[in-house]
């Protein structure tokens, strides 16, 4: 038998470590992902009458609650309920 044939056990171990290193990397990163995704369909769910807010048509003098409501479309704006002078 010839000697350095095929790899060295210390390599070996290397990669299997490399390898499972990138595997908690990868599910870290999908967890992530996920989790930003619950964030995101929460934000585009919002709507002014849940932040306490009324949809009123810009210009209005109120207080207002500034943020992307899906019930405030153009030229509208969320005023706090009861500030609408």
């Amino acid at each position: 038998m010839k000697k350095g044939q095929g790899l060295p056990v210390s390599t070996i171990i290397l990669i299997l470590l490399g390898l499972i290193i990138l595997v908690i990397l990868i599910a870290m990163v999908v967890q992530k992902t996920k989790s930003a995704g619950k964030g995101l369909k929460e934000v585009e769910e919002s709507t002014c009458a849940k932040a306490g807010g009324v949809p009123m048509p810009f210009g209005t003098e109120c207080d207002i609650i500034y943020g992307s409501f899906k019930d405030t479309g153009v030229n509208k704006i969320c005023c706090k309920e009861g500030s609408v002078k």
